[in-house]
């Protein structure tokens, strides 16, 4: 079943009004904030495990991105291809941090989906690569800065006029705004229902100021995967946030 993120601030707010009876009103827009960080710092604490898969409700595609020739340096004249960088025209959001630099990318690639995808590294690494007989034909992606880049020892990446990229990204709702401009509120938010509850818990133990819980885990296998609705075990002191919806 799908979520969208006003369902989730919607719930978010019952939550409060139920439990702070006379609060002050919420402005919905920090609340979206408020899903936007927790859920890249609870996706970052489930790519930081061992062994750790990435779930596709998560994964987002950025569509057909369009490349471009961006001059390497302002020093030297241009002679050729080999100084120019190729990188995407647009500025692509941040995926969740992993350790290698690589980004939380499951594929970049041709825009015609079923060719297969480039190799994923880093811009250093992405230079270093490809000095031997069967690879040099072989084409790297990375990130520089806000953009994705190519690069191959032959060139052959020049003939890449479309990327095709999905990953796991912090801003989901800027990168669901690339593909579909139309996006709204109400559109399928990249969640599942496994960090969800948890990310229920952070928002209102640590911005509403409630202590709230999750169900046992009634399964005793060690997973995060409690049974049963979440439950508020105190009121917090009321505030005056003066915040508005």
């Amino acid at each position: 079943m799908n979520t969208s993120i006003n369902q989730l601030v919607y719930e978010l707010l019952e939550l409060r009004r139920a439990y702070l009876k006379n609060t002050d009103s919420l402005d919905k827009r920090l609340v979206i904030d408020w899903v936007q960080s927790q859920r890249s710092r609870l996706l970052k604490q489930k790519f930081d495990k061992p062994f750790s898969s990435i779930d596709d409700h998560y994964v987002q595609s950025l569509g057909s991105l369009t490349m471009q020739k961006v001059v390497s340096n302002d020093i030297t004249p241009v002679v050729d291809d080999y100084d120019y960088l190729y990188l995407t025209t647009l500025d692509i959001p941040r995926t969740i941090e992993q350790p290698e630099g690589k980004g939380t990318f499951t594929r970049i690639g041709p825009a015609n989906k079923l060719s297969p995808g480039f190799t994923i590294t880093t811009y250093e690494k992405a230079l270093s690569y490809g000095n031997g007989k069967f690879n040099r034909n072989s084409i790297y992606a990375f990130v520089l800065g806000d953009k994705i880049g190519l690069y191959s020892k032959s060139g052959i990446h020049f003939g890449v006029k479309y990327l095709d990229v999905r990953g796991v990204f912090q801003d989901a709702i800027t990168a669901a705004r690339i593909k579909t401009p139309t996006w709204d509120y109400n559109d399928d938010y990249p969640i599942n229902k496994e960090i969800i509850d948890q990310l229920k818990v952070l928002i209102i133990n640590e911005k509403f100021g409630l202590t709230l819980v999750q169900a046992e885990d009634k399964t005793d296998n060690k997973e995060e995967d409690a049974e049963g609705p979440i439950n508020v075990q105190k009121r917090a002191p009321q505030s005056n946030s003066g915040l508005q919806v």
